[in-house]
């Protein structure tokens, strides 16, 4: 399988496995995955090293972002989304 950059296809090694219980209601395996998980729940990757400010132009991005979201103030997904883009 070719690895994808979208809603595609994944490589079998990055699928995350599941843990199989039994219910107590039936004699069938479920199967449970981990939960991902919120941005702002998790530590920093630690090859990104420092984290760097928003120039004034990435700013004014997040801002125009909030803006249209209808948003008072820019939050983490928009700093977040104004520091990916180029």
């Amino acid at each position: 399988m070719m690895a994808s950059r979208g809603m595609g296809a994944i490589r079998e090694s990055k699928v995350p496995k599941p843990r199989i219980v039994k219910k107590r209601d039936g004699n069938y395996p479920v199967e449970i995955y981990a939960k991902g998980g919120e941005v702002w729940n998790k530590p920093r990757p630690e090859g990104l090293g420092k984290p760097k400010k928003l120039s004034p132009a990435k700013k004014a991005k997040a801002k125009a972002m909030a803006k249209a979201a209808g948003r008072p103030y820019p939050n983490l997904v928009d700093n977040l989304r104004a520091a990916r883009k180029k």
